[in-house]
């Protein structure tokens, strides 16, 4: 893709340029956003820096491709939430404007380069913006462990200040440092002077390695894309006027100096250091699992799709724990477009809403199962508008979604999804719609970290009033989140990188106790891979290797494995699930029916596992279960008799006969296996 470069002038944004054409993107401009009065350095931003911003001027005759520019005004950060949403007079709207003007000249391009390493109030704006553009934000630096990075970009810097560059490396200057230890004798320092003096600062005071804390701020007078020529610098004025408060800054005059040969930028790439696929640890997990023995399962379940049967379900609307469930919302068979199909389950979806008063906002997870993926992208489409973020707020619901010819002939979809009913929805002066109660990881970028969204879903969702932390993420399958490609066929490397993902995304939201795991798969091959990789990520691998030590034991019978048709890409697996950050204690005094259900449990005729989440307020049962017979699993359920929700995995042929309990999701799928791939005919995950 061609891609506009927003540059400050600063080493992120220059080194996520380098990333971006090794990734095989091209440079087509560079943006940049400046004090109104250009005599000042400094502005009051939250979002950009300007020091330095003169410099920048000439990095369209350095590069030899257009730069555009937008002035903004001083203290113009408005709106200071960090889901950012359309605030006038916003100086993330002056960003906007800079864009559209770009993309207008030169209609091309389709990408913006962004340098934000940690920060989502960064990320979050740039990628609200170029939604609304159209655009796809590549942000190579993003979740990048400092001290890697930074000694990455010092590997590709000049090592002394020589005043002579090959053009192969790039050249850093500090201009500004704001943190205990740093002080004007800082000032003009390369990247590989201050590393050594940052990592001991980091050890010290914690200080941000890379500077993400705004412990000092950078500029670039060379690297490998200029290729008319660099900058020389030939004077600086230091300032000190902010002494008293440990700050200090430079500005620093500079010529152009032409390059008397451009440099070999393809050579300069190849040195570049590029994040592997999977890190040290999980390519020993990867490694272990090689030696996995291949078992044959046989697929031996009726598949026919049935005209109808229980596998009918009626819309189950339940309350629980200050959750609204409302699932199993079907096409209508008779009508034959998937378009229409889908607009009736939303119109459908919408009445019920309002029935009950319930805005989009509030919702927090949703599953989809389509009849073919073939009709993913329509389905997106319409399903994108209804959640609409321009409207209802930046954090749609997280989602898993899978294709199942089990769904009853003729029905192309079926839909369900769980809002918050716990505060109330806020409405802005801009029109839109939010619920402040919501939090959660909208990732729309390109990066190494992990793959963006490929539909209009969060990667994770958790309610700001959960002291738990319970957080609903999105199903993750094997892309390579550089290229957003699917990796190649093997089902082992499948296997491990979905879950790989998966637990960047708990990881990074901090939420890293798992409560339920649901491995769709597409192939009965994979139950034995599954399985082991499951048990080895739980509690196997801090015996095999001290890569290892820090991960926490996870249940591994929360898993349920179940095989449908297809996935999102023709994936073999996605792994999807609810994780928390905080267990309890089990409460002794728990409710009567609680504890009938913990003493049936070593006896009962359905195999589950309870995990139990307590704040001193509310206190929830977690249970994994799978049966055999229906009479049993008609017991277990009849057997509860506090509100709980549940969803249920079957093959229809096995479930006719029963009536559709009011309070229990039905996805109908080919098979269900347990943590060690034993085959069931239901397995179901509960929440009570």
């Amino acid at each position: 893709m061609k891609f506009v470069a927003l540059v400050s002038g600063g080493k992120d944004s220059c080194f996520n340029v380098l990333h971006c054409l090794r990734q095989g993107h091209v440079l087509a401009a560079f943006a940049n956003l400046h004090p109104a009065d250009v005599t000042k350095q400094e502005l009051d931003s939250y979002m950009f820096q300007t020091v330095g911003h003169d410099i920048v001027s000439q990095y369209d005759r350095c590069a030899g491709v257009p730069l555009f520019r937008q002035q903004i005004k001083y203290a113009s950060s408005r709106n200071l939430e960090m889901n950012y949403t359309l605030t006038l007079e916003d100086e993330i709207e002056d960003l906007y404007f800079l864009l559209a003007k770009v993309k207008k000249e030169l209609p091309d391009v389709e990408a913006v380069s962004v340098g934000a390493i940690l920060s989502s109030y960064q990320r979050t704006r740039v990628e609200d913006v170029c939604r609304r553009l159209n655009l796809t934000v590549l942000s190579y630096l993003w979740q990048r462990d400092q001290l890697e990075l930074m000694n990455e970009m010092c590997l590709m810097s000049k090592t002394a200040d020589t005043g002579v560059s090959d053009g192969l490396n790039m050249d850093a200057r500090i201009i500004k440092v704001a943190a205990v230890g740093l002080d004007q004798s800082h000032l003009n320092m390369s990247l590989p002077q201050i590393f050594p003096i940052m990592k001991r600062l980091n050890r010290m005071y914690e200080v941000h390695i890379c500077g993400e804390g705004g412990e000092f701020e950078t500029m670039v007078l060379d690297t490998p894309f200029f290729v008319n020529g660099s900058l020389e610098l030939v004077n600086q004025t230091v300032n000190d006027s902010d002494e008293s408060n440990g700050v200090y800054s430079t500005q620093l005059e500079v010529v152009f100096k032409p390059k008397d040969r451009a440099p070999d930028v393809k050579e300069a790439l190849r040195k570049l250091p590029v994040p592997p696929l999977l890190d040290e640890k999980w390519t020993f997990l990867l490694d272990m699992m090689k030696n996995v023995e291949a078992k044959q399962i046989i697929e031996h379940r009726n598949l026919d799709i049935l005209e109808s049967s229980l596998a009918d379900p009626k819309i189950s609307i339940v309350q629980a724990k200050g959750l609204l469930y409302i699932s199993n919302i079907k096409g209508n068979s008779a009508l034959a477009s998937v378009e229409e199909q889908t607009q009736g389950v939303l119109e459908e979806l919408d009445s019920i809403m309002k029935k009950m008063a319930v805005e989009p906002s509030r919702a927090i997870n949703c599953s989809l199962v389509l009849q073919s993926m073939s009709d993913f992208s329509v389905v997106n489409s319409i399903y994108s508008r209804f959640f609409d973020i321009s409207i209802h707020g930046p954090l749609p619901p997280s989602r898993a979604c899978v294709e199942s010819k089990s769904l009853e002939k003729n029905c192309l979809l079926q839909l369900s999804i769980v809002f918050d009913m716990t505060s109330s929805v806020k409405r802005l002066a801009n029109g839109i719609t939010i619920y402040p109660n919501k939090n959660g990881l909208h990732v729309q970028g390109r990066s190494y970290w992990a793959p963006c969204n490929i539909g209009p879903y969060s990667q994770a969702i958790w309610l700001n009033s959960d002291p738990n932390k319970v957080s609903f993420l999105s199903g993750q399958i094997p892309l390579i989140p550089s290229s957003m490609e699917m990796v190649n066929r093997d089902p082992v490397l499948q296997a491990v990188l979905s879950l790989r993902h998966f637990d960047t995304l708990k990881t990074t939201i901090d939420a890293k106790k798992q409560l339920f795991m649901t491995c769709f798969i597409t192939s009965n091959h994979m139950v034995p891979i599954v399985s082991e990789v499951w048990s080895s990520y739980c509690n196997g691998m801090q015996y095999e290797s001290e890569l290892w030590m820090d991960k926490e034991e996870d249940p591994i019978r929360s898993l349920i494995t179940v095989k449908i048709s297809d996935l999102p890409r023709n994936a073999l697996c996605e792994w999807s699930g609810i994780t928390c950050r905080h267990l309890s204690i089990t409460d002794p005094t728990a409710d009567e029916d609680i504890q009938h259900i913990t003493k049936f449990q070593p006896n009962a005729s359905c195999v589950v596992n309870t995990i139990e989440v307590t704040n001193g307020q509310v206190q929830s049962h977690l249970i994994t279960g799978f049966a055999d017979r229906l009479d049993d699993l008609k017991i277990f359920m009849n057997s509860i008799k506090s509100h709980y929700k549940a969803t249920l995995y079957f093959n229809p042929m096995d479930i006719q006969d029963f009536t559709a309990t009011n309070n229990t999701e039905f996805i109908p799928v080919e098979e269900v296996f347990d943590c060690e791939g034993t085959p069931h005919k239901f397995g179901f995950h509960m929440t009570i």
